[in-house]
């Protein structure tokens, strides 16, 4: 586990960590599935510690609701919602203020008891679960709002279609393919792709500031609601 360890302490790019280990795997001469096997064997225990080890540090990343999803929801009745990826809670947080009832996912217990001390802190209910994506019950037709803010992990993808309920809303922010190193990129029209047959409330992909605090990147953005 030294390299995992490594890749935490100096860059934390779990994703690139990962993408040299396959190779070093791969010249030590295992067969490709032997590699897949192996790596996903890792893969949730790698990303909770890479994480644990972010919110146990001071915030590396807008602390502040996303503003994509906070004009999103305005205006719009408050029902069941699941945040994916919640992090230290900012965005389940919101929504709870708002009237929401909130269940929040996240692979890092150190992310999960810091939203829960700022939501006691806040006056606010919310629900946290200790999970990756992979193993989340995504649940059919279940959500109002599912918020999934540089979170939506392709694998996740038609989970979180069933998931909706009819008339229900999505809110996904991520990095634009070109913009190297940003999390979970997406080709240009991908998301309009993925979410094909939902009614498209809102789509760009703008040159902004991601929600991590580095300067302005690529983005991409998309709100829709799956038909009733």
């Amino acid at each position: 586990v030294n390299w995992r360890k490594a890749a935490i302490n100096t860059a934390l790019d779990w994703d690139q960590a990962v993408s040299k280990y396959r190779k070093k795997l791969e010249s030590d001469g295992l067969r490709e599935g032997a590699v897949d096997r192996t790596l996903r064997s890792i893969d949730s225990y790698g990303e909770a510690e890479l994480y644990d080890k972010i919110y146990a540090d001071s915030p590396r990343f807008n602390t502040k609701p996303n503003k994509l999803l906070v004009s999103a929801v305005k205006d719009r009745p408050a029902g069941e919602a699941l945040d994916v990826a919640m992090g230290q809670g900012r965005n389940s947080i919101f929504l709870a203020m708002q009237g929401w009832q909130v269940t929040g996912f996240d692979v890092a217990e150190a992310g999960l008891a810091k939203a829960r001390q700022l939501a006691e802190s806040g006056g606010v209910k919310i629900k946290t679960v200790l999970s990756s994506d992979e193993d989340f019950d995504f649940g059919q037709s279940r959500w109002d709002l599912i918020v999934a803010i540089y979170a939506m992990e392709k694998r996740s993808v038609h989970r979180i279609r069933n998931a909706l309920k009819p008339g229900g809303m999505v809110v996904v922010e991520a990095g634009h393919k070109s913009a190297s190193g940003a999390p979970f990129e997406y080709e240009s029209n991908e998301l309009l792709r993925i979410f094909k047959g939902f009614r498209i409330l809102r789509h760009e992909e703008v040159t902004d500031l991601p929600d991590w605090g580095k300067g302005p990147i690529r983005i991409v953005r998309i709100v829709a609601e799956k038909p009733r």
